[in-house]
């Protein structure tokens, strides 16, 4: 229950701002509200007249606050009407003469509860508005005559007739009050708010002992849906299977197994509701967020890499701009990961000295067990300093260098090569994905599966990424050839890889700073390294440029082909691949045969003859190729550029 509690407590710092529309931003609900899509607006007057109605569009506008009862708030099939605005064949009188579906006694439940709360001392000009023309009976005979509604040839209304692509039979319908001043909307007004929650406080349920607060107050055994979205009908808490063993065979009630306030449950679904809205993050089915309990105050998100964790954050001030004028600077272009790596420590520093110590973090991650039914996959409350602790211990040890989009603007998006932490959706897929299109893809169950398994790495200090997903990892590195695009296997595949290995790795003495020296003599790393100067050695070779500066041949280097057999047999697959590759030395100038020479050389020295064998390689042979292929690269390109100098 402490997920709970903790939410409540949100909603209580944040409770200024219930109904609020702010820059269209995601409106926390007050109590008892709920929202619905709407189709169709009427304007009345304050005296309850017809002036006017008007057909929605799909778009953002649509989406509605209404007050809700309990039983509404949760309705499948059966008669209870929402308080104020509603679908037609509730608030229209006239519903069954223009169909053939006989809703009177739906209508005649709504109007008594309507009048109830209008009759009421917590009524409201415009609910009484709304009750007067209501009780006339006459809404879709006048939206018809206003051309909202389509009846056929006999005069009837049928589902023929769309509105946002929906039959026109089950609209739901909200009001405008025209009055002396201006228009209101009566899904915009605070003050309709809080006379409903205050009149609803009066028909909630029986009093009991709400497991949550520790009080004795007024219950609820139907709690709120709609928690990752509008659409959503799955709920948290449920037990109305009462045929189904939910708790029968442990408890003779479901409120032995659980009761929880009314109150309590609608503040927690809220807060819960509008945080995932808000930053929250929702993909494959699940939904994660993170938030700072006690005060308003942004986090860096745990779902995003180490590069775009902060962007949503003004007070992290990150100027991917200079790189530009870093690089312009007569700087290594093929290092600018020091440019942002100063820049991202600076930006780090700062926005960490705002976490005050009695700061409190709280994470959870929903996982849809069933169509309607929701499961808690994960949650961690936290200090603010131990979060922050958490994470930066995360971006630090999870970082590898690769290739990353920054900015916030399109036209102002750029590619980077920089040391950052992969998030833990691209990790997943490093483990699990396939390439069908141009991206990776994979089973959406198995992704949140994986990153439910990888939130206690980020928020927990000492717990490494589990081994059987970094063998996964390796696994799909060890197939470049399965790949259509090798950029994407190198920097999506590979690298994230890497950083999954250094994770894990950094957590003993030593670091990957030094991970040739500290491994010099490691097989799996020198088999690596061997890997990468074959292969390197025939994309040198296949750099040929005819006279247009294409290359003459592009094609799979033989290292590549032969990838996952090496990384199984790799002493026999490390002879033949050097048999393939004699006529490719050939191409080579006399600098390129003496450096490759020198580097083949330099790592034979350090196997012994027990170790140049068959054994599978571990995943240490991955790190190993990558920091052999990027030393090769930048010394070549060192020596291309002083070429090109030369040349001009």
């Amino acid at each position: 229950m402490a997920w709970l509690r903790t939410l409540a407590e949100t909603y209580d710092i944040y409770s200024a701002i219930a109904g609020a529309d702010k820059n269209n931003q995601a409106v926390l609900l007050p109590i008892s509200h709920s929202t619905f899509n709407a189709q169709i607006e009427v304007t009345i007057d304050e005296d309850g007249n017809f002036r006017g109605a008007k057909k929605l569009d799909k778009g953002k506008d649509v989406v509605t606050i209404i007050p809700v009862t309990e039983d509404s708030a949760s309705r499948g099939n059966g008669n209870f009407p929402h308080a104020l605005c509603d679908k037609l064949c509730y608030i229209a009188g006239d519903y069954t003469f223009y169909t053939d579906d006989d809703k009177r006694e739906y209508f005649d439940t709504y109007i008594k509860q309507l009048q109830d709360w209008a009759e009421s001392e917590d009524s409201h000009p415009m609910v009484r508005a709304v009750y007067q023309y209501l009780q006339k009976g006459s809404l879709i005979q006048d939206l018809v005559a206003g051309g909202i509604l389509e009846p056929d040839e006999e005069g009837r209304l049928t589902d023929k007739g769309k509105i946002q692509g929906l039959g026109q039979t089950g609209a739901n319908v909200r009001f405008v009050i025209r009055g002396s001043s201006m228009p209101q909307e009566v899904w915009k007004n605070p003050d309709l708010y809080e006379r409903y929650s205050a009149y609803y406080q009066q028909k909630t349920g029986e009093r009991k002992l709400c497991y949550v607060s520790g009080k004795v107050e007024p219950c609820s055994e139907k709690h709120p849906s709609k928690i990752r979205n509008t659409a959503d009908k799955a709920k948290l808490i449920s037990g109305n299977d009462e045929s189904g063993f939910t708790y029968r065979g442990r408890f003779v009630t479901k409120d032995q197994a659980a009761s929880i306030g009314y109150d309590t449950s609608q503040k927690a679904h809220n807060a819960l509701r509008w945080l995932i809205q808000k930053q929250g993050y929702t993909r494959d089915e699940a939904a994660i967020v993170c938030w700072m309990v006690n005060r308003p105050f942004p986090l860096p998100d745990i779902m995003e890499d180490s590069v775009h964790a902060f962007d949503e954050i003004d007070e992290f001030d990150m100027d991917f701009a200079g790189i530009d004028a870093y690089e312009a600077s007569g700087a290594d272009k093929h290092d600018t990961g020091k440019y942002f790596a100063r820049q991202f420590v600076n930006a780090v520093n700062g926005y960490a000295e705002k976490i005050q110590f009695n700061d409190k973090v709280a994470v959870i991650a929903l996982d849809a067990a069933t169509t309607g039914r929701l499961s808690v996959a994960y949650y961690d409350e936290m200090g603010g300093r131990q979060y922050m602790d958490a994470i930066l211990n995360w971006q630090q040890h999870c970082r590898w260098r690769r290739s990353v989009k920054v900015g916030k603007g399109e036209s102002d998006r750029k590619r980077i090569t920089c040391e950052c932490t992969p998030s833990p959706r691209e990790m997943a897929l490093a483990a699990f994905g396939v390439q069908r299109t141009e991206w990776l893809e994979a089973d959406s169950k198995l992704i949140r599966n994986t990153i439910k398994r990888l939130l206690p790495c980020i928020t927990r200090q000492g717990i490494g990424i589990p081994t059987d997903i970094i063998r996964a990892a390796a696994q799909r590195a060890s197939m470049p050839q399965a790949m259509k695009n090798e950029f994407l296997w190198y920097n999506d595949v590979l690298c994230v890889t890497c950083a999954m290995i250094r994770f894990n790795y950094e957590r003993g003495s030593m670091t990957m700073e030094h991970f040739l020296e500290d491994r010099l003599n490691d097989r799996n790393v020198l088999f690596g390294r061997l890997l990468a100067v074959y292969d390197f050695m025939e994309q040198r070779a296949m750099f040929e440029r005819d006279e247009n500066g294409k290359v003459k041949e592009s094609r799979t280097t033989n290292a590549k082909r032969y990838w996952n057999a090496y990384s199984s047999r790799p002493a026999r697959t490390a002879k033949t691949i050097q048999q393939n590759l004699i006529a490719y030395e050939k191409k080579l100038s006399g600098f390129e045969q003496k450096k490759f020479e020198e580097w083949e050389q330099e790592i034979m020295t350090h196997f012994t003859v027990e170790n140049f064998n068959n054994m599978p390689l571990s995943e240490f042979y991955l790190p190993g190729y990558y920091q052999q292929m990027e030393y090769m690269k930048k010394a070549f390109w060192k020596k291309d550029t002083a070429i090109e100098s030369e040349e001009e």
